[in-house]
């Protein structure tokens, strides 16, 4: 009899560990969410207007803090400007990528002469002066350095 239920024990312990082996299929089912088109006010979109005439293929998308920001490229440049609700422009965000200005070029490189540039933006504002921003690898470690019109580091 005890043979029978080590047996038997065998068995359903043997089974369970087959069981537990067993590869479940997980579906994973995907939604597709249809992206609202987002369209800024009237009073938005004539002061872009103003501002950067000829601009097209301007995508409008709405800040959490409730600004308008149009993404648009000009003269093969990636811009975005930012505007509050009531139309006034609060900020503009320029791509330079590698191709930074000769100004911020030469203080870069008598400041951090191993440093690789990665990306750059200038970002001029309504309340502060234009600045430049600027990722770099220097000797293996990321910076991003803020400058100035004239090419001088601000902290």
């Amino acid at each position: 009899m005890k043979r029978v239920t080590l047996i038997i024990c065998a068995a359903l312990l043997s089974s369970g560990m087959a069981f537990a082996q067993q590869k479940k299929s997980s579906k994973k089912t995907t939604k597709v969410v249809a992206v609202k088109k987002v369209e800024a006010p009237e009073n938005v979109k004539t002061a872009f207007q103003q501002n950067f005439t000829g601009s097209s293929d301007v995508k409008w998308t709405k800040s959490s803090a409730g600004n308008w920001i149009a993404n648009f490229t000009q003269s093969d440049v990636k811009t975005s400007a930012e505007y509050n609700g009531e139309g006034s422009w609060v900020a503009t965000r320029t791509e330079f990528g590698t191709n930074i200005p000769e100004g911020v070029s030469s203080t870069l490189k008598t400041k951090y002469p191993a440093a690789v540039v990665k990306e750059g933006w200038k970002i001029e504002r309504s309340d502060v002066a234009a600045y430049y921003k600027i990722s770099i690898d220097d000797n293996g470690a990321a910076k991003t350095v803020l400058l100035n019109e004239a090419g001088t580091i601000t902290e």
